[in-house]
């Protein structure tokens, strides 16, 4: 980060600074959160094409346009931990702006030796990441999973007789050209967060297929009877855990979600990966609730830092 300007002056950031940021990543222990991951940045806070960083002294502070959040430009201050110098810093500058004084999607966890009588912590709850446990997922053990166990049983015997084909690869051109085809024909949602959502993650999906070979992503593509049925994108976040980006399946086929959590969980098991990070819902309620009854065993949350006293 040493090449970094200090703020409020921002420069581009590019693939060139995947390897600092790697370990500035790691160090600063901000695992396993996605969006914010070396993997996953460029997908969804490059997505507008303008990601800048800087730093203001040892923090490293990254600029964007939220795509998902009414294109509002959002600073996030990435340092565990962070300092009330810093936050006070960037107020300054919103305020002399005339921007909004809000810093949206700061991990939680980094936030806790702010001053809460001076700043205002609230839950960004459409931003939360969901983690699940890749043992518990394979193996749907006990009365809390019954709900699962139970539709992936249903699946199994609806489908004993069809030809069920299961790959997890590297992501090659065959691979690229199967979720391509999936963004368009993909069905959308006119629910408000959903239509945003529509029109954010093809370019996401974009993004992420054509940097997938850098940073190691593979896919699992799920086929019956030779169509594909499920698709999703795997991306490393730490030693023990995966980011699943776009998880795509023909809803048509009942329980097709759940047994494709289920497949992934396994294979993920057999590699030695403990945990999978589903990611977060973006406050819509119908993907919230899904998400919940897959019993994570954490919430990654995020905060929405404000003055106490504006």
């Amino acid at each position: 980060m040493d090449m970094l300007p200090k703020f409020p002056n921002f420069r581009p950031f590019t693939s060139e600074d995947i390897s600092w940021y790697q370990d500035y990543y790691s160090k600063n222990s901000l695992y396993p959160y996605t969006d914010i991951s070396p993997a996953n940045i460029f997908a969804w806070l490059g997505m507008n094409n303008d990601l800048g960083a800087c730093k203001i002294n040892e923090t490293v502070v990254l600029k964007y346009t939220n795509i998902l959040d009414d294109n509002q430009i959002n600073f996030i201050p990435l340092a565990n931990h962070l300092t009330n110098n810093v936050v006070e810093i960037l107020m300054t500058y919103l305020r002399e702006n005339s921007l909004p004084l809000e810093l949206h999607e700061v991990p939680s966890t980094i936030c806790r030796e702010l001053d809460q009588s001076k700043w205002s912590l609230v839950d960004d709850c459409a931003g939360f990441e969901y983690i699940l446990d890749t043992s518990q997922q394979s193996e749907l053990p006990g009365s809390d999973f019954s709900r699962q166990r139970r539709r992936v049983n249903y699946f199994e015997r609806q489908h004993i007789d069809d030809k069920i084909e299961i790959e997890y690869k590297e992501i090659d051109d065959n691979v690229k050209t199967a979720f391509l085809h999936h963004l368009e024909t993909m069905p959308l949602n006119s629910n408000e967060y959903s239509s945003t959502r529509n029109t954010a993650e093809p370019v996401a999906v974009r993004i992420n297929l054509d940097c997938a070979q850098i940073f190691h992503k593979k896919a699992l593509i799920i086929k019956i009877n030779n169509s594909v049925v499920a698709l999703a994108m795997v991306s490393p976040l730490d030693t023990e855990t995966v980011a699943i980006n776009h998880l795509k399946v023909d809803y048509s086929i009942q329980y097709i979600f759940q047994y494709t959590i289920y497949q992934l969980a396994k294979i993920l098991k057999t590699e030695g990966i403990a945990k999978m990070n589903i990611e977060q819902d973006l406050g819509i309620e119908g993907l919230r609730a899904f998400k919940e009854r897959l019993q994570p065993i954490i919430m990654l949350e995020k905060k929405i830092i404000t003055p106490r006293h504006q």
